[in-house]
């Protein structure tokens, strides 16, 4: 509703149309947000970034861990549960025995050999 002398009426604001700008008083949220941070203020962000992505880090770990053990119970039970037969608990002891890892390592690819070989024990017990 605008009156006759083309502005609004007290207390209300026209809507805002195309090139409109923020009122006069308030930031411009997008401007500060364009310009490059502080030096400071950057550095404050990178190691929120570096917390949150260690944190990920760690999340992901922990599932993996879990995941990869939760496979490797589950061979557990299935050995405890029934007998399998002599051949079959050669190939999981072949399996077991050819798996090359060096904990002390603590190499990423030797959790991929761990899960794989849970992965295969696994297979031969049919679960």
């Amino acid at each position: 509703m605008v009156l006759g002398n083309g502005k609004p009426p007290a207390g209300k604001t026209a809507p805002a149309g195309p090139g409109a700008t923020a009122p006069a008083g308030k930031k411009n949220v997008a401007a500060a947000l364009a310009r490059k941070p502080s030096r400071k203020a950057a550095k404050d962000i990178l190691v929120l970034e570096l917390r949150r992505l260690r944190a990920m880090f760690t999340e992901i770990a922990e599932r993996y861990v879990a995941n990869t053990e939760g496979e490797i119970a589950a061979v557990i039970e299935a050995v405890e549960g029934k007998s399998p037969p002599a051949a079959r608990v050669e190939r999981m002891l072949k399996i077991l025995h050819d798996l090359p890892v060096k904990p002390r390592k603590g190499r990423r690819k030797d959790l991929a050999r761990i899960g794989k070989a849970a992965a295969s024990l696994r297979k031969e017990t049919g679960r």
